[in-house]
């Protein structure tokens, strides 16, 4: 498709009144060295509909058009160092998720510490105008008018449809080339560089923007896209339940590969719990195409605990189940970040890494305790003290968390005969992860720490 005129926001802002900005970070930003504060953004956005006579498929190769414009009014808050010394020239812009029926994402410890700027973007209906009950383990939830009237009552959203014009506006907005006469969401800092970033349902947005968009607007110039389901929104657009629908054969309603054109450098990091979804519409690492699957980990493990800000919220929170998995792996995200923004310089490219053993007809291959064999191995898989799944039995919300099982201690016994031992086989596992490019210099110690915390509890 051959894009239009480049459409823009009109922002006002910094967003005052009312209790505050919904659901900040779980880390303190001041900290770190760093200021939030929320814009609101106004403009006419449009949407994309396949090209007559053209088909919409697994392949990903789209063929699009524009559609009817709508006009909007959303929000964005901004994560950035309040020294501008200290910024390293990239923008995050971060879709943010609503599967839970609201608003979820938040810049990470490691991008504070790096000097990135966090741009968390509501781009999606369900944050303003609410969700009912999508059934058990979802309730229904009120959007932000209705959280907090004062401060919200003016947004509005046209539909899903809209949300990636809504997304590429937003991200102009923030990237190098804006318009930085009266307000400025970065408070003068000069970006080089704007990293688009979601995960789960974002992913998959952001696999459609990829898709539909990405070649037309040229705002982004690379994508980190976790925890992807293999699915992509078809346009127009697609409900949510509709893209996850299984179709009975291995595929879902969104099932689609990611439009590798060549343009910019693509990182997708996924646990284990995606993994049978991405079988079907696999597709192979390229000069910009880099796929990455981790063994063992759950959907949720590199999630910061958002807890008390759902509280302040009213929002619903969930008890952790006592075999949740445990697996965290936050560090690997780190290291992928890093790797984007290297590659999209021109560096190196991310190391390759093998898949998890998996197909549609046997599942996901496991070994003899029940850990899956390929993917990237983390020190809880190459020293092993339990069985980690991606995925769990229970509703859908339930599965997320995956599963830990701790091995009997005659099997433990038989492969560490004491805490020494078993530390042993873990620094030479974190070793190892480094040696591939998995663990970034500043996480290294609470890598090997974490170790000393699981001997304990086991020893």
């Amino acid at each position: 498709m051959t894009g239009p005129e480049q459409r823009t926001a009109t922002l006002s802002g910094p967003v005052t009144g009312g209790r505050g900005w919904a659901f900040g970070s779980p880390a303190d930003a001041a900290a770190y060295g760093y200021v939030i504060e929320e814009f609101l953004l106004d403009g006419v956005a449009q949407s994309y509909e396949p090209v007559p006579g053209t088909a919409v498929g697994r392949d990903g190769q789209w063929t699009v058009q524009p559609g009817q414009p709508a006009e909007y009014r959303t929000r964005m808050y901004v994560a950035r160092p309040a020294d501008p010394a200290r910024f390293n020239g990239v923008v995050i812009a971060f879709w943010l998720n609503v599967t839970a029926g609201f608003d979820l994402g938040a810049p990470s410890e490691h991008e504070m510490r790096e000097g990135y700027a966090w741009v968390g973007i509501t781009t999606q209906a369900v944050a303003i105008d609410g969700q009912p009950s999508l059934g058990p383990g979802f309730p229904a939830t009120p959007g932000l008018p209705r959280i907090d009237h004062e401060r919200y009552g003016t947004l509005h959203h046209p539909g899903d449809a809209y949300s990636f014009d809504i997304f590429t506006q937003a991200a102009r907005a923030v990237g190098p080339g804006r318009q930085t006469t009266g307000i400025d969401p970065l408070g003068g800092l000069e970006p080089r560089l704007v990293i688009a970033c979601g995960a789960s349902q974002s992913s998959a947005r952001l696999g459609a923007y990829l898709n539909i968009a990405d070649d037309s607007e040229r705002c982004i110039d690379g994508y980190l896209l976790l925890t992807h389901w293999g699915l992509c929104v078809y346009p127009p657009d697609q409900p949510m339940m509709v893209t996850f629908g299984p179709r009975g054969d291995g595929l879902y309603g969104g099932s689609s590969a990611i439009n590798d054109r060549g343009r910019v450098p693509v990182l997708v990091l996924n646990s284990e719990s995606e993994t049978l979804h991405n079988v079907p519409v696999r597709q192979p690492d390229s000069s910009t195409f880099r796929f990455w699957e981790i063994a063992g980990a759950g959907h949720i493990g590199e999630t910061p605990d958002m807890t008390p800000m759902l509280l302040r919220e009213g929002m619903p929170v969930f008890p952790p189940a006592s075999d949740a998995n445990t697996m965290d792996w936050r560090w690997v995200r780190n290291a992928a970040l890093e790797h984007l923004v290297r590659w999209v310089d021109g560096g190196t490219p991310p190391p390759w890494f093998p898949l998890i053993d998996a197909s549609l007809d046997a599942g996901i291959h496991r070994d003899e305790t029940g850990n899956a064999t390929g993917g990237i191995r983390v020190p809880e898989l190459e020293a092993p003290s339990a069985t980690y799944s991606g995925t769990r039995p229970g509703n859908p919300l339930a599965a997320l968390i995956g599963q830990t099982v701790p091995y009997p201690a005659n099997r433990l016994s038989s492969l560490y005969p004491d805490a020494d031992a078993y530390l042993r086989a873990w620094d030479a596992a974190v070793d190892r992860a480094r040696e591939h490019g998995l663990v970034l210099g500043t996480d290294l110690d609470g890598l090997r720490q974490r170790g000393r915390k699981i001997a304990a509890d086991l020893f």
